[in-house]
């Protein structure tokens, strides 16, 4: 099952096959959220997601690139991290949570590292949907103070 969460080079190289386009670092992101809530569903994947999180994560801070050595939630989406070359005020994602990095705990993405660190496998499940949510509608953002959604008023 952990096989189906792409490492960093094979998401990487699948988002410059179909065109390095937002659209598809958007259906990447979400394609990589799917195996990650397969991995969370099944509970022999989901044990051995806990023991990879906790493996290094005190001594390596960035583990995107380690996968399946050691597990970093920006992993997920590295494709819009490289749509727009790691500016995150310039994504669909950071500019709608007060222009933070994903790398933040409490970031759409960074809370994903929390919850599993925590163990808290049920509200990932939750949390996975709300990042659909937030992919699909430009008019959701992530308050990074509530760790919620919120719709912005179009009107």
């Amino acid at each position: 099952m952990l096989h189906k969460l792409l490492n960093y080079n094979n998401i990487y190289q699948l988002w410059q096959n179909k065109g390095s386009t937002e659209e598809a670092a958007i259906e990447l992101t979400i394609q990589q959220l799917d195996a990650l809530e397969e991995i969370a569903s099944d509970e022999e994947s989901w044990y051995s997601l806990l023991e990879i999180s906790a493996r290094g994560r005190n001594y390596d801070a960035w583990l995107a690139a380690d996968w399946p050595d050691g597990f970093d939630e920006l992993l997920l989406c590295v494709p819009l991290c490289k749509f727009v070359n790691w500016e995150c005020s310039k994504c669909t994602v950071g500019s709608r949570q007060e222009n933070n990095s994903c790398a933040h705990d409490y970031s759409l993405f960074g809370y994903i590292g929390e919850l599993v660190k925590n163990g808290q496998r049920d509200e990932l499940l939750d949390h996975i949907k709300s990042i659909r949510k937030m992919l699909k509608n430009s008019n959701n953002i992530w308050n990074i103070h509530k760790c919620e959604i919120e719709i912005i008023n179009s009107y």
